[in-house]
């Protein structure tokens, strides 16, 4: 291992790596089961099709460039949002914008639409969540509070614009087949913060292949779901230090073989230890295992 200053590398990938599951055979197996999950009676059900994207965090959209803390974060909690709380979060930043991503999903049997071609009451309840969530965000003294109960750090509060943008997913895409009158009544619900799509839009995103999905309390982040397309990197080693539970997610996907999850767990306690180290030297952003 280098002598540890500022311009060598302090760390050591391991030789003999086992291998994640490739991103072709973990897509072609997601996108089976999603779509299985979308046209059956369960998916109507939102508590399971939460579930399923909280295990797929690749399927949401929102992580852009980078995420923190590597992580999807499904319902947390935070006094004074609104009468209720995102289902998803994605700390999302770019050079410019730290950007959270608040995410609403409704269930994918709900219409968009009455035959009137009025907006559903169901859609104007969800539409009038996010606003109020905007509305929220919209406050310095809330943005504070937004910060500080995330965690994030300080990098992202002094260097970026604080620039939040809602989501919302509703319905399937049948509903607008050969009605071009609706797909215009649809935009209407589309502002430079704002979307809204249809659950068929969701697709698996290989540049986020290695989040996870964590939940969020006052004091920690723990881990919920690890997928198995995830790999361990000094890029990420830092903000995996903050999450607990990892192993326990890891063991829990029977999607990862054996082999697979011992390595990672082995090696998690590798880089949990090298994170702590100071200085870090240089990172090659070439390593993953």
């Amino acid at each position: 291992m280098a002598d540890g200053n500022s311009f060598s590398k302090t760390y050591q990938m391991d030789p003999n790596p086992v291998p994640a599951m490739d991103w072709y055979s973990y897509v072609n197996r997601a996108k089976e089961e999603w779509t299985n999950l979308l046209n059956s009676e369960a998916g109507c059900n939102e508590r399971n099709i939460h579930q399923f994207l909280a295990a797929h965090p690749s399927f949401l959209p929102g992580a852009g460039r980078g995420s923190f803390p590597i992580a999807l974060i499904s319902e947390p909690p935070l006094a004074g949002i609104g009468r209720k709380i995102p289902d998803f979060v994605w700390l999302a930043s770019d050079s410019l914008n730290f950007s959270p991503v608040l995410i609403e999903i409704e269930s994918p049997c709900k219409s968009w639409f009455t035959q009137a071609g009025v907006p559903h009451h169901d859609l104007t309840q969800a539409i009038n969540q996010l606003a109020e969530w905007a509305a929220w965000l919209n406050r310095p003294e809330n943005i504070l509070i937004f910060q500080e109960h995330f965690q994030v750090p300080d990098y992202l509060r002094r260097t970026r614009r604080f620039r939040p943008r809602f989501i919302l997913i509703y319905g399937r895409r049948q509903e607008f087949q050969n009605k071009p009158e609706l797909i215009r009544l649809r935009a209407q619900f589309e502002h430079d913060n704002q979307e809204a799509m249809t659950f068929d839009r969701l697709e698996p995103s290989e540049q986020d292949s290695i989040y996870i999905s964590v939940s969020k309390t006052r004091e920690r982040y723990q881990a919920l779901a690890v997928p198995a397309t995830f790999q361990l990197s000094p890029m990420i080693a830092s903000e995996l230090s903050l999450i607990e539970g990892i192993p326990d997610a890891i063991r829990a996907n029977d999607w990862i073989n054996e082999q697979r999850k011992k390595f990672l767990i082995e090696r998690l306690a590798y880089w949990n230890n090298w994170s702590r180290r100071k200085p870090q030297g240089i990172l090659n952003t070439g390593d993953w295992e």
